[in-house]
């Protein structure tokens, strides 16, 4: 790709609430982000095994079907450039194979400045903040 070239940011988001799931989209696109989002983790893990190009992996980590954490893990051995950012209601710990990985577990509720601003982190390289 060529550098002077600007492409929006690929974001894979897997949401199985699915108020959340449209309000989060929504408004990263509005932040001009290209956002494809599912509501499983199977459906997620199919497109990770896609050929769809994505920058980001933003997931719930309680799913139907696949979990964040397995979404991570793939991600972390056929994507390992993307960067993955978890959402949470709970408060679980992060396996200790995820934790050089993931950037971020965010808490719910959370407002889209504070996730756009955890998605610019990561892109920026800036130091995982695994909660």
């Amino acid at each position: 790709m060529d550098s002077t070239t600007q492409s929006p940011v690929r974001i894979l988001l897997v949401e199985d609430e699915e108020l959340l799931r449209e309000f989060a989209a929504e408004s990263l696109r509005e932040e001009g982000f290209d956002v494809q989002a599912v509501g499983d983790g199977d459906k997620g893990l199919q497109v990770l095994q896609s050929d769809a190009q994505f920058d980001v992996l933003l997931s719930d980590i309680r799913l139907p079907g696949a979990s964040g954490y397995e979404l991570a893990e793939v991600g972390r051995m056929l994507r390992p450039n993307m960067k993955m950012i978890l959402m949470t209601g709970y408060a679980p710990g992060l396996p200790a194979t995820l934790e050089n990985v993931v950037h971020c577990v965010l808490q719910k509720p959370f407002g889209i400045s504070a996730l756009t601003g955890v998605i610019t982190a990561a892109l920026a390289g800036g130091t995982a903040a695994a909660s």
